[in-house]
């Protein structure tokens, strides 16, 4: 047994026995690692939490190669993120985020994409309300990127030529790309008109696309995607209770 520092991302916390909780953290070294943290919760009715989800600084274990779960030891806050507990968009924007990262990444370091994580997660905590949607986007598509699974865009999946500017293509989830209009089978997958693939192809970048069209149904293209190919055909539950947030102001 060793012990372990590494800056980590507290995604989960649930309470086990009377005193103590599990907690899942999204660590830079080791992926996602799971701790015992014994004695944190105040007993006499009274429930302390120490740690917010979604808070973000040092976490210090006792780390052993064979266990699911390690023993705790400290955690030293230095992004406590509350803000987004104070407005359930934000908080259901930050779970698929958090969602996505601890069921489907690798149970080992990956610096990039702990660092994604760290902005998104700040993002949706303090950037305005009225356009939290595109820039949830345009964070969720660099993860789905660095979790290597990237929709191809710029040219045809099944003969290789690029659509045309004004081209009514289709993505299709199997492939994994774009069909152009010529190689279509109908209704295989969501219509991606010119401006759609390119805010998309933005959105994959991370670019934040203000004036985005129909953001709902960019949200639902992201999400099948991920039920697709990273998911294992099972949604993310935190998508579907952001989908009955969302204002009517986001068609």
């Amino acid at each position: 047994m060793s012990i372990l520092s590494t800056s980590a991302i507290l995604l989960r916390s649930h309470p086990y026995g009377d005193t103590s909780r599990i907690l899942r953290f999204y660590t830079e070294t080791c992926g996602v690692v799971g701790v015992v943290a014994r004695g944190v919760r105040a007993t006499g009715g009274r429930r302390s939490e120490p740690f917010s989800t979604f808070c973000q600084g040092t976490l210090s274990l006792h780390h052993r190669q064979d266990r699911d779960l390690q023993t705790f030891r400290e955690f030293w806050p230095t992004k406590q993120r509350t803000g987004l507990a104070r407005h359930p968009l934000r908080l259901a924007a930050a779970s698929v985020l958090g969602e996505l990262v601890m069921r489907h990444s690798e149970a080992e370091g990956n610096p990039s994409l702990f660092g994604s994580l760290s902005r998104g997660l700040s993002a949706m905590e303090d950037h305005p309300l009225d356009s939290l949607l595109p820039r949830l986007l345009a964070e969720l598509w660099p993860l789905v990127v660095e979790l290597g699974y990237r929709p191809l865009l710029e040219h045809c999946v099944e003969c290789g030529r690029p659509p045309g500017e004004e081209e009514m293509a289709r993505l299709d989830f199997a492939a994994g790309g774009l069909r152009c209009s010529d190689c279509q089978v109908a209704g295989l997958g969501p219509r991606l008109g010119p401006r759609a693939r390119l805010q998309l192809g933005a959105l994959l970048a991370g670019n934040l696309q203000e004036e985005l069209l129909r953001p709902r149904a960019h949200l639902r293209l992201a999400g099948d995607f991920i039920t697709y190919h990273i998911s294992g055909g099972e949604p993310l539950r935190s998508m579907a209770i952001l989908h009955t947030l969302i204002p009517d102001s986001h068609a």
